[in-house]
């Protein structure tokens, strides 16, 4: 049944109304969202998940990338910077390459790799520019010693330009880890990851022209502030796994 002491923002156009998914205005400023429950026994108590089509929110179903791959691939002519932040990621083309590095395994073995480490010289021969700036802060964890000794040590090898902006040292910059993980593309477009607790990928959404042109700002004060990696590494011997078992 309608609520007419507080009517929808928007409802969805199911031709019926009262039952249709509806978005409202709620208390503290916050809004409500109302609509079919679906099954979700892995949420914890109190806690229920609501179906909102896509015309419900039209703005945030335009910007979600289903294929972050893809829509990168599609823009990237010249020039892609992406900003990391995280200490931790759980992404398949590790394969079981962290737990080696930690088991004190001598190099990487996950085979998908050569396929990454071909493309980013492909890239770098043909004028494709990829940067990527990670801000840190001091001590490294487990994941990001072995993501700069097995992945980033390779990764500028074969071409890619890589950046740490370490935040232990520069306060001033601690401010930029607060905008999360996000691509910048030729500039202009922007994609921004959403992650997990632990780490996971969760998917990407396209960053509205306002939010893009402040994001890539960021990225570029980001990357000025930060050490080239190779420098960067070479100044922190104690992070080095032969150093850490020694």
């Amino acid at each position: 049944m309608a609520d007419e002491r507080n009517p929808p923002i928007r409802i969805a156009t199911c031709g019926n109304g009262d039952d249709c998914p509806a978005l409202r205005r709620g208390a503290n400023g916050g809004f409500e969202i109302t609509g079919p429950l679906l099954e979700r026994p892995d949420l914890p108590d109190g806690e229920a998940a609501v179906w909102v089509p896509p015309e419900l929110l039209p703005e945030l179903a335009d910007l979600v990338i289903e294929d972050l791959g893809g829509w990168i691939g599609a823009r990237h002519k010249q020039d892609l910077l992406r900003v990391q932040t995280l200490a931790r990621y759980t992404v398949a083309s590790d394969g079981e390459d962290f737990e080696r590095y930690i088991q004190g395994e001598a190099e990487p073995a996950a085979p998908q790799k050569q396929a990454w480490l071909d493309r980013l010289t492909a890239d770098a021969r043909s004028g494709r520019i990829r940067r990527n700036v990670h801000i840190v802060e001091q001590p490294l964890s487990d994941y990001l010693c072995y993501q700069f000794e097995w992945c980033y040590l390779f990764n500028v090898a074969a071409g890619q330009e890589i950046r740490v902006l370490d935040i232990s040292s520069q306060r001033a910059a601690a401010h930029l880890a607060a905008c999360g993980d996000f691509t910048v593309v030729e500039g202009v477009d922007v994609a921004r990851n959403q992650y997990a607790p632990d780490g996971t990928f969760l998917g990407a959404v396209q960053a509205p022209a306002d939010t893009a042109a402040a994001l890539a700002a960021v990225a570029e004060a980001a990357w000025a502030m930060a050490v080239p990696f190779t420098a960067w590494w070479r100044d922190h011997p104690q992070f080095h796994r032969a150093t850490r078992a020694a």
